[in-house]
């Protein structure tokens, strides 16, 4: 089957890493793949070798020449099925592909209803994301679920235990904005600085970083928050941290969550729908509320002070992470497109 498989992104992150291995999936299951995203798209190193790629150019959602450029390309490639990654992929290519009968699949990555009313089906991360979309009037039965995959997981290294003198290294992965929650992460550490010694490595850039220097000024944390700007091999880096901490206020899924785990580094985050749907809170890692930096340094405290869980917690948490592996899950991805490409 010939796919087209969008995304309109010129950055890195979680999407990109979740569409990058999407299209790896659609290759191992032998289909043909070309690809519409930018020109300059920083992630397509990722693939394991160079596919067809489109330029997609687009001065926003209301483009009539892009709505036009997809619709020729369409004509032209003739794909068996159309999958988009992002909101504005799906509605450019929902009106470009206007009367040409082509069956459209997007995946969705936030609860932005309106913006994916164009597909013919959707694929969401979690049960709380499909309901969501149910009460916007989507059609249950146009809606399946699939969390984002893993393509890899290395067997899980020994278990090192640190001494107690040493700093507490805590490790965040993820874009400086405010969804991702790293200012109630600073507040947190504020609150126990007077406890424990503890070390922030924060791997990923974003337009809040000037902010949360200063606020980590601010706090008189400054000296403990260390910025490593964006991880290309985040195994090795994950590695050398001891509590990953994400604290997001909002998350479809975090695939963060489930590279620590699967990489056997004990994970902090939020009991926001993504991550609550991995973690059982004390049973693979530890879950706050979101937005609540009160909440966070308790659970922080909490596993500090319960290091004789780590390796059972992270044990857990790398089986569990085996349920998300690339190769467990080509099946139900196949059901899916095949759903789509029928229907």
């Amino acid at each position: 089957m010939k796919i087209l498989h969008a995304l309109y992104s010129d950055r890195k992150g979680g999407l990109e890493r979740a569409f990058i291995n999407a299209t790896k999936a659609m290759l191992g299951l032998g289909h043909q793949v070309e690809l519409l995203l930018p020109r300059q798209a920083p992630f397509l190193n990722e693939l394991d070798h160079p596919l067809p790629h489109h330029d997609f150019k687009s001065a926003g959602y209301y483009s009539p020449s892009a709505w036009l450029r997809c619709h020729l390309l369409l004509r032209k490639i003739a794909p068996d099925l159309i999958v988009t990654h992002n909101s504005r992929a799906t509605s450019i290519l929902g009106r470009a592909s206007f009367g040409l009968n082509i069956p459209h699949l997007a995946f969705s990555h936030s609860n932005k209803t309106h913006r994916f009313k164009s597909a013919d089906h959707l694929v969401v991360l979690t049960e709380d994301m499909k309901q969501n979309f149910i009460s916007s009037g989507r059609a249950g039965e146009a809606i399946s679920i699939f969390p984002n995959i893993i393509e890899y997981i290395p067997e899980l290294p020994p278990y090192t235990e640190r001494q107690d003198t040493a700093p507490v290294r805590l490790g965040f992965v993820g874009r400086l904005n405010e969804e991702k929650g790293l200012e109630d992460l600073l507040h947190a550490m504020a609150l126990l600085k007077d406890s424990f010694s503890l070390e922030l490595y924060i791997a990923g850039s974003g337009p809040d970083q000037l902010a949360i220097q200063k606020l980590a000024g601010q706090l008189g944390i400054l000296e403990n928050i260390h910025f490593a700007g964006w991880i290309e091999e985040i195994a090795g880096w994950l590695s050398e941290i001891d509590l990953a901490v994400l604290p997001s206020r909002y998350e479809p899924f975090g695939i963060v969550v489930l590279e620590a785990a699967a990489y056997g580094c004990p994970v902090i985050s939020t009991s926001a729908s993504g991550p609550a749907s991995q973690i059982r809170d004390g049973v693979d890692g530890w879950l706050a509320e979101p937005g609540s930096p009160q909440s966070l340094a308790l659970k922080i405290s909490t596993a500090i002070n319960n290091k004789q869980q780590w390796p059972d917690i992270r044990n857990s948490a790398y089986l569990r992470a085996q349920y998300y592996l690339m190769s467990n899950r080509l099946l139900d991805f196949e059901q899916i497109l095949m759903k789509v490409k029928h229907s």
